[in-house]
């Protein structure tokens, strides 16, 4: 059967909509009033994604900025209707979409992790789960502890909580950048620098249900190849006991 004249105006206008510069515009509707549907979408797709990265906007040239946002607008297909979900496609879009296009080029090459970060900063904000339990600070290495709903320990190549327009990383450093990234006991969303075995001890600690605080600080010292275990034990505890304080350890529902 033929296509419904209506469906495929739909069609032609959704696609202009997306891309004018590769979709002529129906001919039916008075191009005017399409563009004026246009920008407003466009605008506001804009505005939420600066909103929601405002560290990549802010280094952006508004050209640069435009050019990175209709391209996300004209070829990502989103698996979500949620408007919410939007920076989450975007994180998407980036890591399997943007390559595609030439003008990927001009792309910092911390583009994806910045933008992983902001996202993150988002989650943390936004992450909603059941009422948690601060564990009592005696006897930490005997108790079942995980990581708050709200917290997120993160590795990234490049320091992306110290970018902004006057420091922007020129090559990869030598050494990755470690934080966690949680809402405190405030509800203020706020990041930590770590290390490599403070970075794996919180992983350890993720949706954590069977395992006390000593199994897996001996796990931990094994897997370093530490020479004094119990150093890395004693260690681990005091750094539980100081995230407990803020809020990143709590005690499973």
């Amino acid at each position: 059967m033929d296509t419904p004249s209506f469906i495929t105006t739909q069609h032609r206008f959704t696609q202009y909509i997306r891309n004018p510069s590769t979709a002529p515009a129906p001919s039916d509707i008075e191009k005017r009033r399409i563009d004026i549907y246009r920008d407003l979408f466009f605008n506001n797709l804009q505005g939420f994604l600066a909103d929601n990265f405002p560290v990549l906007r802010q280094i952006s040239s508004d050209e640069y900025w435009n050019s990175l946002v209709q391209d996300f607008f004209s070829h990502h297909q989103s698996s979500s209707p949620y408007f919410a979900q939007i920076p989450a496609e975007f994180i998407d879009f980036l890591q399997t979409e943007r390559a595609n296009n030439p003008a990927c080029s001009e792309d910092q090459p911390f583009l994806l992790e910045l933008c992983h970060y902001e996202w993150a900063e988002l989650i943390a904000a936004t992450a909603d789960g059941d009422q948690q339990i601060k564990p009592n600070n005696n006897q930490i290495a005997e108790q079942v502890l995980c990581l708050s709903f709200s917290a997120y320990p993160l590795a990234y190549q490049y320091p992306v909580h110290t970018i902004s327009p006057d420091l922007l990383p020129s090559k990869t450093p030598e050494q990755p950048s470690y934080l966690i990234v949680y809402r405190n006991t405030r509800d203020q969303v706020v990041f930590l620098e770590t290390n490599p075995m403070t970075h794996s001890l919180l992983e350890k600690l993720s949706n954590n249900t069977q395992k006390n605080c000593e199994t897996i600080l001996s796990h931990l010292a094994e897997e370093m190849q530490h020479p004094k275990p119990e150093v890395i034990i004693e260690g681990g505890l005091s750094i539980i006991r100081d995230f407990i304080e803020r809020g990143v350890i709590v005690a499973p529902n």
